[in-house]
C-alpha cells in the first residue's frame, strides 16, 4: 500500500490521508506484537525516526511573542507584527501545518520498520522490493507510449510523458530502481551455484529490466545512482571473495552475476548512443533550467542555513524560508518548494538539531563499516546483508545531494529498512556459509 499511495512528496496528494491512517493502524497493531528482541534489531532506525518526530513536535510548541520575534530569520514577520499590533504566541515553525504534515509523513516508514522487525525475514522483504521494482519499471516503460492523461500515471502533478512508474517524479523512480538493481544483484550472487537453480536467472533478468527502467526515466539522478549500485555490487563481491577461504565458497560461480553486471554497464553505454534519437532520453545530455537554478540557489541555501540557526525554520517549511530570501533575479512563474539538496535543506528546517542528527549518523556509518570490515568470520548472510544495507544508504545519500527522495513515503520506507539491515547486531550463531 505504501508504494501504491505514497509515491509522491507533495502534502496535498489525495491518497496520503488514507496511507497515514492505515500506517497508524499498522503501528498500533505492531506495538502489541513487538518483543524486546524485535526492537533490538531496529533500534538505530527507530531512534532516528523518533528523533525526527520529537524535533517536529518541539517546533510546534507555541512560545511567547518576545521570544519568537527574537529568533533568527523571523525579522520580516516581526516587522509586520509591529505594524499591525499583533502580539500572539507562535510555534517555532514558520508553518505549523507543514511541520505537522512532515511529522505525519513519518508514519509510513515507522510502520514499515516495525513490521520488518516483527517479520525478521530479510530475504522475503528484499524479494518484495524486487517485485515492486519490476512492476514499477514495466509501468514506466508503458508510460513512455501512453497518453499523459491516461490512467497509467498515478498522480495528477507528475512528469507527464516520462517513465515515472509508481512515483510522481522520474528522479524518485530512478533512485528506487537503482536500489532494486543492487538488491537483485545481491540475490544473484548469494543464490547457490547450480544448473538446476533458475533463481539466478530470474534475479539477473530483474536487474536488467530495472536497469533499463532507470535509463528510460531520463533521470540524471537515477543514472548516477545506477552506476553507484553496480559499482557497489562489484565491490561487495570482491570483498566477499577476498574474505572467502572455504572450498565451498570458492567453488561458487559468479557467472550470471558477472553477466548481469556487464549487461547493465552495456545498457549505460547504449543510452548515450541513442539519446539524441529518443526525446525522453535526450535530457540526459542537455542542460536544463532546473540545473542552472540549483547552481544559482547554492549561495542562498548557505545563507539560509546560517540565518535559521539554532532552531531551524520548521520541518517541511523550506518553501516559506526560501521565499523570505528569494532574490528578485530568480523570480519566475513557477515557485521553488524544495532545495533539491536535502543535505542543505534539513539543517535549514531542523537547525542545530539537524546537524547533530547528521553528525551522529555519519559517525555511526563509519563505525559500523569499520566493524564489518574487521570481521574475520566467514562471509555469511547477515554480514552480506549489512553491506547491502550500506549500499542502499549510499545510493539515497548521493541522490539527496541533487534531489529529495527521502520526502517520498515509499522511499523513506526503503531507507529505514536499509538502515535496519545495515545497523542490526550480527550474532555469531547467525553466521552461515552459503551452500553449493
Amino acid at each position: 500500500m505504501t508504494f501504491l499511495m505514497g509515491g509522491g512528496s507533495r502534502g496535498d496528494i489525495a491518497s496520503l490521508p488514507f496511507l497515514r491512517f492505515l500506517s497508524a493502524c499498522a503501528i498500533g497493531v505492531a506495538i502489541l506484537l513487538l518483543s524486546k528482541s524485535d526492537l533490538s534489531q531496529v533500534k538505530i532506525p527507530l531512534f532516528l525516526l523518533l528523533s525526527l518526530v520529537l524535533l517536529g513536535l518541539f517546533q510546534l510548541v507555541p512560545i511567547p511573542p518576545a521570544l519568537w520575534t527574537g529568533l533568527p530569520g523571523r525579522e520580516p514577520i516581526a516587522q509586520i507584527d509591529a505594524l499591525i499590533g499583533l502580539d500572539a504566541w507562535r510555534p517555532v515553525s514558520l508553518s505549523p501545518v507543514l511541520t505537522m504534515n512532515a511529522v505525519a509523513s513519518l508514519t509510513a516508514p515507522l510502520a514499515a520498520l516495525l513490521w520488518f522487525a516483527i517479520a525478521r525475514k530479510t530475504d522475503r522483504v528484499l524479494l518484495v522490493f524486487v517485485a515492486i521494482g519490476g512492476v514499477s519499471a514495466l509501468l514506466g516503460i508503458i508510460q513512455l507510449f501512453a497518453d499523459p492523461q491516461s490512467g497509467v500515471f498515478l498522480y495528477r502533478i507528475t512528469n507527464s510523458g516520462s517513465a515515472v512508474g509508481l512515483f510522481a517524479n522520474r528522479n524518485h523512480q530512478g533512485v528506487f530502481l537503482a536500489c532494486c538493481v543492487m538488491i537483485s544483484l545481491y540475490l544473484v550472487q548469494r543464490t547457490p551455484a547450480s544448473d538446476r537453480n533458475p533463481n539466478s536467472l530470474y534475479f539477473g533478468g530483474a536487474a536488467l529490466l530495472m536497469a533499463l527502467g532507470v535509463i528510460v526515466t531520463a533521470s540524471r539522478a537515477g543514472l548516477i545512482t545506477l552506476i553507484l549500485a553496480i559499482s557497489f555490487a562489484i565491490l561487495a563481491l570482491l570483498i566477499k571473495r577476498f574474505k572467502a577461504h572455504s572450498p565451498s565458497t570458492r567453488r561458487q560461480r559468479p557467472r550470471l552475476f558477472s553477466m548481469a553486471l556487464m549487461a547493465a554497464v552495456f545498457l549505460l553505454g547504449v543510452v548515450f548512443v541513442v539519446a539524441e534519437r529518443v526525446p525522453a532520453l535526450s535530457r540526459l545530455i542537455e542542460t536544463d533550467e532546473l540545473r542552472e537554478l540549483r547552481v544559482k540557489m547554492a549561495p542562498i541555501l548557505i545563507d539560509l542555513t546560517a540565518d535559521f540557526q539554532p532552531l531551524g525554520s520548521g520541518l517541511g517549511t523550506f518553501e516559506y524560508a526560501y521565499r523570505m530570501r528569494e532574490p528578485t533575479e530568480l523570480l519566475a512563474p513557477s515557485y521553488v518548494n524544495e532545495a533539491h539538496n536535502d543535505w542543505m535543506q534539513f539543517p535549514i528546517e531542523g537547525g542545530a538539531f539537524a546537524f547533530v542528527i547528521i553528525g551522529l549518523g555519519i559517525a555511526f556509518v563509519i563505525y559500523r563499516s569499520l566493524q564489518l570490515a574487521k570481521d574475520k568470520s566467514q562471509p555469511g548472510n547477515p554480514i552480506d546483508q549489512s553491506w547491502l544495507g550500506l549500499g542502499i544508504l549510499i545510493i539515497l545519500a548521493a541522490a539527496s545531494v541533487v534531489d529529495y527522495p527521502l520526502h517520498v513515503p515509499s522511499v523513506m520506507a526503503v531507507s529505514v529498512i536499509g538502515l535496519a539491515i545495515f545497523a542490526r547486531p550480527t550474532l555469531r550463531s547467525e553466521l552461515v556459509e552459503p551452500s553449493d
